[in-house]
């Protein structure tokens, strides 16, 4: 897939209250590392951490002064509406939101999105979207780490150094939003969580590792750095997660299929 190429639309569904869920099934493919969870976001979250240690807290964002009316009343803030798009690109990434709780909520949507894609395992393209989600501040030091652990992930999915798949396998990594929730907002700051669910792994003959899903929340910390949100920490926790089971699962054939002819849902809402 062209990494420029047009991407769908989506609206974020509106937040809903549901029955407690059934314990969570373990994946099979990321319990290998560890923990449950979409590996280009887990990488990063660590990334993150080592970052504000050596800046000593220097360039993270603190969620200080008055949150917003809405944000008082109802912790879980408005839903996105039709007018809070962002109103451009960079390198595939959506950018450009309006200083609200709602443009928060749909940049934090974004970059879990941006994170979570197979893109984040080629050099060039993970570059790119650090460059355009995060604050120029702790920019140059989360390069050189994320570099250096994609690079050595890339034999942990099967992948070729460069971060392409081998022939006759199809590598997908995608992160889908299930919805935000506005934490804390201010005109400076801003911390959305994000729920979201991914697929990642191998499709084709012989894998060794097949695609399979994991969800979690991702708790995003972003300033607002010349005229825009940025992205300056985030933190992760597994889950909620439903009941699978629903349904047989596809061949790989069917699976790598679907992820050459369906586009990822990069501007959400």
């Amino acid at each position: 897939m062209n990494d420029e190429e047009p991407a769908t639309r989506t609206r974020l569904p509106r937040p809903t209250s549901s029955p407690e869920s059934p314990q969570p099934r373990r994946n099979p493919i990321l319990s290998g590392i560890g923990v449950v969870v979409v590996i280009a976001v887990v990488i990063v979250s660590l990334l993150f951490a080592a970052n504000r240690s050596d800046q000593d807290g220097g360039s993270t964002a603190k969620d200080t002064g008055q949150t917003s009316p809405a944000d008082s009343s109802n912790p879980g803030g408005p839903p996105l509406s039709a007018a809070q798009l962002p109103d451009r690109t960079e390198s595939g990434v959506p950018v450009g939101y309006p200083q609200t709780a709602e443009g928060a909520q749909s940049a934090a949507a974004n970059f879990v999105v941006a994170y979570g894609s197979d893109r984040m395992f080629r050099a060039q393209p993970r570059a790119a979207i650090i460059a355009a989600i995060t604050d120029p501040a702790i920019r140059d030091g989360l390069l050189a780490r994320v570099d250096q652990v994609f690079r050595a992930q890339t034999a942990t999915f099967g992948l070729q150094p460069d971060g392409n798949p081998p022939k006759g396998l199809t590598f997908v990594c995608r992160a889908v939003p299930m919805g935000t929730k506005s934490v804390v907002f201010t005109p400076a700051s801003a911390t959305v969580e994000v729920w979201s669910v991914g697929v990642v792994g191998l499709a084709g003959p012989d894998s060794t590792k097949p695609v399979a899903e994991a969800w979690n929340t991702t708790t995003m910390k972003m300033s607002w750095v010349s005229g825009d949100w940025k992205l300056v920490e985030f933190s992760q926790k597994e889950g909620p997660t439903p009941v699978s089971g629903l349904q047989d699962p596809s061949s790989a054939k069917d699976i790598a299929k679907a992820d050459g002819e369906f586009g990822e849902l990069r501007h959400a809402r």
